[in-house]
């Protein structure tokens, strides 16, 4: 839990010095941008979404695996 908190915190961080320097106009583009793809084709982005969730599912049901 520690580790997800430490990540959630350093992408946050990241966002932050991200829309000091080049702005929130410049960095909030990609999502409307990628709303805008998902509205021109709906069902190939859906596929890709529900992909995407199975994904991260697989990840948190799973865990990560340890290399010895």
């Amino acid at each position: 839990m520690a580790r997800w908190l430490w990540t959630a915190g350093t992408a946050l961080v990241a966002l932050g010095l991200a829309a000091r320097v080049f702005g929130w106009d410049a960095l909030l583009w990609i999502p409307v941008a990628a709303v805008e793809t998902v509205r021109s084709d709906p069902g190939t982005y859906g596929v890709v979404a529900v992909g995407l969730l199975l994904m991260v599912a697989a990840r948190l049901i799973g865990g990560r695996r340890r290399r010895d």
